[in-house]
């Protein structure tokens, strides 16, 4: 019975992965071979828009949620701040959208760029964080349900391969030394690099 239910497990939590690995493979095919692909803009333009009043700029959440309202910007956004301005960020797959305010003046300078195919699927690619509205939550929520069914999958994948094998010399050998590569690699990136 707890048999045919890892296995469930298994082929369930597979099934979530191949549908984010395929994901995966389209938007990292596209950055590995990003010669191939144009990188410039396809258009990029500067706008001014009037802030009609300083109670909209309080607070960077009051100046977002304006600027989302009054230009019709989505998806999701961060604050750069320095002494003399802030800078808002708003992004979504193929467009970047900054928004520069600086202080005693009723202007905001907008800088909108689209995107081609490559910056399409960096955007995709590297995509995360609840924030943006229900779409960015729901890719989150995906997201992070893929990272456990990759826990699930290799948890229950050992669990089967312990029970069907009956000499496991072989695979413990291939496991010790692919988490041994994995260790050295990440042991190498956090000390040596």
């Amino acid at each position: 019975m707890i048999y045919h239910t890892i296995r469930r497990l298994h082929l369930y939590s597979g099934f979530v992965l191949a549908a984010f690995i395929m994901m995966y493979f389209v938007t990292g095919f596209v950055m590995i071979f990003e010669d191939r692909f144009q990188r410039k803009d396809v258009e990029e333009r500067e706008i001014r828009t009037p802030i009609p009043s300083r109670a909209v700029v309080s607070s960077t959440d009051a100046l977002a949620g304006w600027l989302q309202q009054e230009l019709g910007l989505g998806g999701q956004w961060y604050e750069e701040r320095r002494k003399n301005d802030v800078t808002l960020h708003f992004r979504h797959p193929g467009t970047v959208t900054t928004v520069r305010v600086m202080p005693n003046i009723d202007t905001a300078f907008i800088t909108i760029k689209k995107g081609n195919v490559y910056s399409l699927m960096h955007g995709f690619h590297r995509l995360h964080g609840y924030q943006g509205g229900v779409n960015y939550y729901l890719w989150s929520f995906f997201y992070d349900l893929s990272a456990l069914s990759m826990i699930v999958f290799a948890v229950t994948g050992l669990y089967l391969w312990w029970k069907t094998t009956s000499k496991r010399l072989a695979g413990t050998l291939v496991l010790l030394s692919f988490t041994a590569v994995t260790a050295v690699t990440i042991i190498y990136l956090m000390f040596y690099s």
